[in-house]
C-alpha cells in the first residue's frame, strides 16, 4: 500500500491543483479582493509532482507534508472556533476538532514514518474528500 499511495495521492494532488487553479483563473477570482490566491492551488501541484518523481521513497516526505496540512487546516478550525464563540454560537465541537487536528499532525511530524500508516486512512480520505468537496462549494458560490 505504502508503495502504490505515494502515486495514488501524488496524482490526485496534481489534478486537484490543475482544476482548483484553472476555476480561480476561469472565475477571475484573484480580482476580488478577499481571493486566497493561486498559491495553495500551485504548491499543492508541485507537492503532487514531488510525490510522484519520489515514488514509494515519499512516504516520510508525505507524513511532514500532511502533517504540515493538519495544522493549517487546525488554525482554520481555531478560527471558526473563535467567531463562533465571539457570536455566542456553539463552538465546543469545533474546538475539539481543532485539538484533535493538532495532536494527530503533531504526531505525523514527529514520527512520519511510524504514525504514518495510521493516518493513512484518517488523512487520506480527508485530503481526498476535501479535494473533492471544494470545486463543488466554488461553483455553488
Amino acid at each position: 500500500m505504502a508503495g502504490v499511495l505515494p502515486f495514488l495521492l501524488g496524482g490526485i494532488m496534481l489534478i486537484a491543483g490543475i482544476v482548483h487553479g484553472a476555476v480561480y483563473l476561469r472565475d477571475k477570482r484573484f480580482l476580488e479582493d478577499e481571493s486566497q490566491g493561486i498559491g495553495p492551488d500551485i504548491i499543492l501541484a508541485v507537492m503532487g509532482v514531488a510525490f510522484l518523481c519520489a515514488g514509494s521513497e515519499a512516504v516520510g516526505l508525505m507524513g511532514v507534508v500532511w502533517g504540515i496540512i493538519g495544522l493549517w487546516k487546525a488554525a482554520g478550525t481555531i478560527d471558526q472556533a473563535l467567531r463562533r464563540m465571539y457570536r455566542h454560537q456553539p463552538a465546543l465541537l469545533l474546538a475539539a476538532e481543532a485539538a484533535i487536528r493538532i495532536v494527530l499532525a503533531l504526531a505525523l511530524l514527529f514520527d512520519p514514518f511510524e504514525k504514518f500508516s495510521s493516518h493513512i486512512v484518517l488523512l487520506g480520505l480527508e485530503l481526498i474528500l476535501t479535494n473533492v468537496k471544494l470545486p463543488q462549494e466554488e461553483r455553488g458560490r
